[in-house]
């Protein structure tokens, strides 16, 4: 990933542009092929040519593509990140059409994903599990138990939060380990970030564990530019690949999108695909979902292979 700085020279004076340009223009351009515009606070922008530098990665910018991304830009961004803004400005949105929202969210259908790219869905705070001294297990319901979550395998989502001491909306990614859809209900492997060792606590973690059964919260996805489609075959960035062997490295919580895509795997018998995880963590009782994935090892033993590492074990 690049350095965003070096993307533009922020020594340069920027003329912002007095272009009009209309609704439709703006959503005729939203693929690498007819460049990558977004409206943000009724200014439009072409990042085409930051797709690379982006620190998120290129498909959250292809997803906001021909939108109005105002709310999620805000909500994710820092000042820095607006400063970036006038070197891709390109024109306002005409005038009739500057309102926050420009271009509304289509209704959803009754037999839709629960899921949707361009809606903040509201789900409940069901459940919370110690799962160890800084991680919890937490489900979330959504209101219709037969609706499908429309997770694809290797994608994550954004969860946001209010924060009850700031007031301000905390937005961050998370890959769900499990959604059930007969029960509406999917969970989430979360690590807290207490304020110690010299690091600030995490904004949204401590606001989620705080938060009382009940507390709304709400999600938006899926997001990500690798999806496992089955049987060795994935997309990165829109690209179709394929692969006989997985290779994974995790560290911490960061063995969820591992499960998600080791749990596809177990499932599909003529799945060939072969798994090799190098797990990270502290010391053995940091393990997460340890009693998961030695299941899946041990049920798949021709296709599965987990490996612990421990930067601090136990005497």
């Amino acid at each position: 990933m690049g350095d965003v700085n070096s993307a533009v020279n922020q020594n340069e004076e920027i003329i912002p542009s007095d272009r009009k340009i209309t609704v439709d223009e703006l959503e005729n351009h939203r693929s690498h092929d007819t460049g990558v515009w977004i409206a943000i606070a009724g200014n439009v922008y072409d990042v085409s040519t930051f797709l690379s530098e982006h620190p998120g990665g290129d498909a959250i910018l292809l997803d906001a593509a021909g939108t109005d991304a105002t709310e999620d830009f805000f909500d994710l961004h820092s000042e820095e990140a607006e400063k970036l803004l006038p070197a891709y400005h390109i024109g306002r949105l005409s005038p009739s059409t500057e309102p926050s929202n420009v271009i509304p969210p289509k209704p959803q259908e009754a037999d839709a994903p629960f899921l949707q790219r361009d809606t903040w869905k509201k789900v409940v705070l069901h459940g919370k599990q110690k799962l160890s001294q800084d991680t919890r297990l937490f489900t979330l319901k959504w209101q219709h138990d037969s609706q499908e979550f429309g997770l694809p395998v290797g994608k994550h989502i954004f969860l946001r939060l209010k924060s009850p001491v700031s007031g301000e909306q905390i937005v961050r990614p998370y890959t769900p380990i499990a959604a059930r859809c007969k029960s509406g209900e999917v969970d989430l492997v979360v690590k807290i970030y207490h304020d110690k060792d010299r690091r600030k606590c995490g904004k949204m973690t401590t606001t989620i564990d705080l938060a009382a059964m009940g507390s709304l919260v709400e999600l938006k996805g899926p997001i990500g530019s690798f999806e496992y489609t089955g049987q060795g075959n994935c997309t990165i960035s829109g690209k179709e690949c394929y692969t006989k062997r997985f290779v994974m490295i995790s560290a911490g919580s960061g063995i969820t999108p591992m499960i998600q895509i080791l749990s596809a795997i177990a499932a599909d018998a003529n799945d060939s695909t072969e798994c090799l995880l190098l797990s990270g963590n502290r010391c053995e009782e940091d393990i997460l979902c340890k009693d998961q994935l030695d299941c899946l090892s041990r049920e798949n033993k021709h296709r599965f292979r987990v490996v612990y590492t421990l930067s601090k074990p136990c005497d």
